[in-house]
């Protein structure tokens, strides 16, 4: 544990290093057991060897090399630096099936800081002229992993229901720490509300969704107004929000989550919080949670409905029975699930029927 500790802080003042070039970065000096200028998987502590080998080891060896620890050891976090972040090039052309079309790599934002399709966003099409209703799902992966296409069952599920869905990627911790997530949440949404007019989606009628780090980024995106208000838009243009059991108190995530996405700073974190932004006059919501879930993400989940009904907020809670963090989404792509019935109900219910 002290030597995890002791990891984590390095990684910290790693993170905040004025880029050199000439020695190695704290983390590998401290941790470089036999001086080859790589860390492998056994020099790193058992608490951040999950988090630091998801996000930075790029070709998947299980050894972190030095030009893959430069991502955070000489301050190169933000300069799109290659990092294990999903294909380069998907450059999918459109497809169908049973009347859905699928339409990939979409580009809404551009830049160094969106190589790997970060920039990009994928669109499931129900059969029809339309208007259809839009959902724009946001994929999971702790906020430093993961990718759009973990939702290529959930897309035509719900495209087979009625509803367009836009799956949009997004820039991830370490390299672009908060906001830059939110920030391209805002962006996707922004570019959903101009161009879905072309693709039959209805932009009277668009909802936000995501499970786990996707709830969150759904839940932020529809309590702090901010993000929207500098695309020109407001939360008054979200229709309903439906985070899936999210992360609603970011000061309750854990240490590797608040160094990695907040930089280890405390107002951040507090800033990143869905829940500081309880009120009333917010779009619609239903929250749902795993029954099977951690304590600390029910809890969290609980206190943020508890709190939006003080508020006065419009606001619905679900427990998602006989299910896990990581079994809601495999079963939300087979028929008749019982989550995907909860937020049909709900859509339904708030103007948002196919």
């Amino acid at each position: 544990m002290l030597q995890s500790s002791v990891a984590l802080v390095l990684v910290s003042v790693a993170l905040q290093a004025p880029a050199q070039t000439d020695s190695p970065a704290p983390l590998v000096a401290a941790l470089d057991t036999d001086g080859d200028g790589t860390l492998a998987s056994s020099e790193l502590p058992s608490q951040a060897r999950r988090v630091l080998l998801f996000a930075l080891d790029a070709d998947d060896n299980g050894v972190l090399s030095a030009e893959e620890l430069d991502t955070i050891g000489r301050g190169g976090a933000g300069r799109g630096r290659k990092t294990r972040r999903g294909p380069e090039n998907w450059n999918f052309a459109e497809e169908t099936g049973n009347g859905i079309r699928i339409v990939r790599n979409l580009e809404y934002a551009t830049g160094a800081g969106y190589a790997g399709g970060r920039g990009k966003l994928d669109l499931y099409i129900p059969p029809g002229d339309g208007p259809h209703p839009v959902i724009v799902f946001f994929h999971g992966g702790g906020l430093y992993n993961g990718d759009k296409h973990s939702l290529v069952d959930l897309g035509p599920q719900f495209a087979s229901l009625g509803y367009l869905v836009a799956a949009p990627n997004y820039r991830l911790s370490p390299e672009y720490a908060y906001p830059a997530y939110i920030e391209d949440a805002a962006v996707a949404f922004r570019w959903v509300w101009d161009h879905i007019g072309n693709y039959g989606g209805d932009r009277d009628r668009m909802a936000v969704s995501g499970g786990s780090a996707g709830g969150h980024i759904a839940a932020l995106l529809s309590v702090d107004g901010r993000y929207l208000r500098a695309q020109d838009l407001d939360l008054g243009n979200i229709r309903a929000s439906l985070p899936i059991t999210g992360l609603m108190n970011a000061e309750r995530a854990g240490r590797e989550r608040h160094l990695l996405t907040w930089r280890a700073d405390r107002e951040l974190i507090r800033e990143a919080s869905p829940i500081r932004y309880v009120a009333s006059g917010l779009p619609p919501m239903l929250i749902t949670v795993a029954d099977g879930d951690t304590e600390n993400r029910r809890q969290q989940n609980v206190e943020m409905f508890e709190a939006m009904e003080v508020a006065g907020a419009e606001v619905e809670f679900e427990w998602l029975v006989d299910r896990t963090h990581n079994s809601i989404r495999p079963n939300m792509s087979k028929e008749g699930d019982t989550t995907v019935e909860l937020l049909l109900d709900f859509l339904r219910r708030h103007g948002m029927a196919p």
